[in-house]
């Protein structure tokens, strides 16, 4: 970025105020960088402006005493209602900031009655969820009881088909001998 007159002026003024001289050196150091050439360039200006502004002060000859006092009174008045102005500025920000405040507060309040509704809810829903696990393991329990019951049963009908036709074999046996006797004695 390239330095400007104005930035190179501002930094002599700054310099000036604070009762240093504005050297060339003491220029470049404050600004950081820039070539002298172009500090110097600017602090010619500078030089022949400031001396242009002393030169009109010293043909105008020095304040009258009166007009030295109108402007301290006039610089008085203007300070004490500048400073009226941003206590009433200060003021009016401190309620603002205790009425945003009270906001603040509240919707806090409510967000935690919330977070704390939540966390009820959340809790419910967690006993809920432990009071379904244990039916649900109940139920998978009584499934395997049952899965047990039926292959028990089934065994037992493949028992109870076997004798019935052991049964049904003997039966056959049985009326065919009652035939066989029948038919002899006959």
């Amino acid at each position: 970025m390239a330095l400007t007159k104005e930035d190179i002026w501002a930094v002599a003024d700054r310099l000036d105020a604070e009762g240093k001289t504005p050297t060339l050196a003491a220029v470049r150091k404050a600004l950081g960088s820039g070539s002298f050439t172009t500090i110097s360039e600017a602090m010619r200006e500078w030089r022949e402006r400031k001396k242009m502004v002393a030169d009109r002060a010293q043909e105008a000859g020095p304040m009258p005493p009166d007009l030295d006092d109108a402007v301290s009174r006039f610089a008085q008045e203007v300070w004490v209602k500048a400073t009226e102005m941003a206590k009433a500025e200060v003021a009016k920000l401190v309620h603002e900031y205790a009425e945003a405040r009270k906001e603040w507060d509240n919707e806090r309040q409510e967000l935690e009655a919330v977070a704390e509704d939540m966390s009820s809810a959340l809790d419910e829903c967690h006993a809920q969820m432990e009071e379904d696990r244990a039916a649900f393991n109940d139920l998978v329990r009584q499934r395997v009881e049952m899965e047990a019951l039926v292959i028990q049963l089934k065994e037992q009908v493949r028992e109870n088909e076997a004798r019935i036709e052991e049964l049904r074999q003997e039966n056959q046996r049985l009326h065919d001998l009652l035939r066989h006797i029948g038919k002899g004695e006959a």
